[in-house]
């Protein structure tokens, strides 16, 4: 019934109704059937077109605990591609926006930690402009997920909108230089006293060493470095978009020669407000350097700094307390293709969905707290399937992530842009993806596991190239489909 309101509300609000359900079918039936109740507890957390004590509800979703009517930049940002793959392409976009006219002067540029339904500050996190809880890393992965967000859409609004605009450029200048000022250095700062009130450098709210700079707040700095270098080009602003891209390139030199491995054989975490490095295990400001690609993925620091986080993650001292930020780690590892263990805590999140999270008083079960159900959809079709959109240059790249357990992943109604897409991943080595409507030619560029010298298009054999993708050889070949039309194609070793 929810859903069918949605839908409704969609047609009311653009005047089309929303594309098809996105359906996944798998040889792995567990699987299959757990992306069936991700969908309806997602779509749950929708509260577009409802009203609260005061205001009417601005076009969003739960992002956050369940009890607090509110929705949270690092949720939002966490659970915003499946929500688009749900079809929550409004609430997207408001609640984005929302976030970006939060952030001001006064606030020296962070945007609210969380605001409530009907767009106006959460008060529980906000006290006034100089007493809010703030994470560094927030700041940027807004605009790394605004960009990733147009890549699934194509909606000129994310680089087009000037509160948006505004944002983005505020994050990666003004922001930076105001928050830089202890450690002169280019890296945004926490105050390095460890209370979220006065501002924290790191994701990480567990009991640590207090930082001033984190590693998953330099991991989003160069992330949104290069999101805002590519929105720029978009805007046709090629000075901007080269300045930018050099600084992205800057600060990752800047972290594989320095910040990230002074005085340790494995990277640094973070730094302490008395400027020494620190490495260990630091959940999200470990992971994340990993997860937003700054380290350098073909150097042997990195191979063993993921054996590092398998390792700590199977630690019963080390593995977060908390499902949401278990959450990340499928994504890091199928990443780097190290696919059964991305699998293996995929399965994990399945598993413990009706165990009781970490603060059951505020939430219930695991599977109630909301970035896991629209994770859970994010993972099938980013990570296991492997897909990278561009909506505006109508491509889609595809790599079978599947590990050994999963004989075959179909996920049907992919929309990117205004188009309808299925998928058909064979093991790692035949895929088949079907145009099913749109009003341009579809670039599909078919990617493989491995160094193939040729491959084959529904049976003919044709020459293919190789490129690294997070580190290792891959194989690859581009064809144009037009609207209606569908190949498959396979490696034979």
């Amino acid at each position: 019934m929810k859903q069918l309101i949605y839908i409704l509300y969609s047609f009311l609000l653009t005047g089309t109704v929303s594309a098809q359900e996105i359906r996944i079918t798998s040889s792995y039936k567990e699987l299959e059937q757990t992306i069936d109740w991700a969908k309806e507890k997602a779509m749950s957390f929708v509260v577009t077109g409802q009203s609260g004590p005061i205001n009417a509800y601005i076009p969003s979703y739960w992002a956050g605990y369940p009890l607090r009517t509110a929705f949270y930049s690092r949720d939002f940002c966490h659970q915003t591609a499946g929500a688009h793959l749900l079809g929550l392409t409004e609430e997207n976009f408001t609640m984005m926006k929302a976030f970006a006219a939060s952030a001001n002067a006064a606030k020296k540029w962070y945007p609210l930690w969380a605001i409530n339904f009907d767009g106006s500050p959460y008060e529980l996190d906000y006290r006034n402009d100089n007493d809010f809880v703030r994470e560094v890393p927030a700041t940027f992965e807004l605009v790394e997920k605004a960009y990733r967000l147009h890549c699934w859409t194509g909606d000129r609004r994310y680089i087009e909108d000037e509160t948006l605009w505004n944002y983005y450029t505020q994050a990666v200048n003004d922001f930076v230089s105001l928050h830089d000022e202890t450690f002169p250095n280019g890296i945004a700062e926490g105050s390095g006293e460890g209370d979220i009130f006065k501002g924290v450098a790191t994701f990480n709210e567990q009991k640590d060493i207090p930082l001033i700079e984190a590693g998953d707040g330099i991991a989003c700095q160069y992330q949104a470095f290069l999101s805002y270098a590519k929105m720029a080009g978009l805007r046709g602003d090629k000075e901007t978009e080269k300045e930018f891209a050099r600084k992205a390139k800057e600060l990752k030199t800047y972290f594989n020669t320095d910040w990230g491995i002074k005085n340790t054989d494995s990277y640094n975490r973070g730094y302490a407000p008395d400027r020494k490095p620190v490495d260990g295990w630091g959940k999200e400001n470990s992971w994340f350097i990993q997860m937003k690609e700054i380290s350098d993925s073909e150097s042997e620091r990195t191979i063993k700094y993921l054996d590092f986080i398998a390792e700590c993650m199977d630690s019963r001292n080390n593995i977060p307390v908390n499902i949401e930020a278990i959450s990340y780690i499928p994504e890091v590892f199928f990443k780097y293709h190290r696919n059964e263990e991305g699998w293996k805590w995929m399965k994990h999140i399945m598993t413990t969905i009706n165990e009781q999270h970490a603060e059951g008083e505020l939430t219930g079960s695991n599977g109630n707290y909301p970035e896991v159900s629209f994770v859970l959809i994010s993972n099938v079709v980013e990570d296991l399937a492997g897909i990278v959109p561009d909506a505006s240059e109508n491509t889609i790249v595809t790599l079978s992530h599947l590990p050994e357990e999963i004989e075959s992943l179909e996920i049907q109604h992919i929309v990117m842009g205004d188009k309808d897409i299925s998928l058909t991943h064979t093991g790692q080595k035949q895929t088949k993806l079907s145009y099913n409507k749109g009003t341009s030619s579809l670039i599909w560029e078919a990617g493989f596991p491995e160094a193939y010298s040729s491959i084959y298009i529904n049976g003919k054999k044709i020459s293919c190239t190789q490129r690294k993708v997070a580190g290792k050889t891959c194989s690859f070949y581009s064809l144009e489909l037009k609207s209606g039309e569908e190949a498959t194609i396979k490696v034979i070793p």
